[in-house]
């Protein structure tokens, strides 16, 4: 048995397809298959059943295929550490949040990043939380800046920036004569009933908290749009469209401003916590390790910097 093995189960596992699997890992196909059958002959027993060209993990298989992948996540964890004691100082580094959150964050966070580290090639993917979560736990991303990962066991979130959630509300909205007088400049969303909103889908972990406020309010929204991104929806209001709610910080920047007004929303002054979220099993090579200090070290400012609305 050899680590080769080990990523050829793994690869044809995902694929279910000895075809595919032998194009992924860049071997012929024959190869590939006596390398398996090499390999249960070894252990004695079949990892795969199997049937009509696709292959399946059988109980056995499974078992291995959990193995192997832990196995050969470890021997990556090795070689970094063997990579940093020679000094080695290129790596690529896979970060995950969320597009408007990417654009306040990333430009002073990654100008301070490259000053010590100009080798190092990173990639920023921009999903919603429910991808990045997936992402993750796939090792496809070496952490994200989210909400606090449920799974405390297996992954560490530390605690950023807490935000709370506003409405911004076209102008032309507020320059109508029948738009509820605010008290300390806070709406009443049962006021609001006579205005489109414009939501998140429901799986967003932002669109699926303005329904629960909605319905703690015993509110029913008037909805006439409903999107994909908090940059979209706050366009879209900037266009007189809708109602919309935001992050905090989106206000306190102005975003958008003065084609949107923004306001605190009465008996929802909660925050949500905004987390840097890893696995706690990772490795931390020296770049991984300076550019996650720059985000503890960074954010909280940036999530305060201006003036409350």
């Amino acid at each position: 048995m050899n680590w080769n093995q080990l990523q050829y189960v793994v690869t044809v596992a995902d694929e279910k397809n000895i075809t595919r699997a032998a194009k992924k890992l860049f071997i012929s196909q024959p190869s590939l298959s006596l390398s398996i059958q090499s390999l249960e002959r070894e252990i004695g027993t079949p990892l795969f059943q199997r049937s009509r060209g696709n292959l399946t993990l059988t109980y056995a298989g499974t078992l291995f295929y959990d193995w192997a992948v832990s196995a050969l996540h470890s021997q990556d964890q090795m070689r970094m550490k063997l990579g940093d004691i020679a000094n080695e100082r290129r790596r690529l580094i896979r970060i995950g949040l969320s597009a408007h959150r990417s654009l306040i964050m990333l430009p002073g966070i990654l100008e301070r990043f490259y000053a010590r580290y100009p080798e190092c090639e990173i990639h920023v993917v921009e999903k919603p939380t429910y991808i990045l979560k997936q992402l993750l736990e796939n090792h496809e991303i070496d952490f994200m800046v989210d909400v606090p990962h449920p799974d405390a066991i297996n992954y560490r979130s530390e605690l950023l920036a807490e935000e709370r959630i506003v409405l911004a509300v076209p102008s032309s909205f507020c320059r109508d004569k029948a738009f509820p007088k605010q008290e300390q400049g806070i709406v009443v969303l049962s006021d609001l009933a006579s205005y489109p909103f414009i939501l998140l889908s429901s799986y967003q972990v932002l669109g699926s908290m303005s329904r629960k406020m909605c319905e703690s309010a015993s509110f029913c929204p008037n909805i006439r749009l409903v999107c994909e991104s908090v940059e979209t929806a706050l366009t879209l209001a900037g266009r007189q469209l809708g109602i919309t709610f935001v992050p905090e910080v989106l206000a306190k920047r102005k975003k958008f401003s003065p084609a949107v007004s923004y306001f605190p929303i009465q008996q929802f002054h909660d925050t949500r916590q905004l987390c840097l979220v890893s696995r706690r099993s990772s490795y931390l090579h020296a770049p991984l390790a300076y550019l996650l200090s720059l985000f503890r070290e960074m954010v909280g400012e940036m999530y305060s910097v201006a003036a409350h609305i």
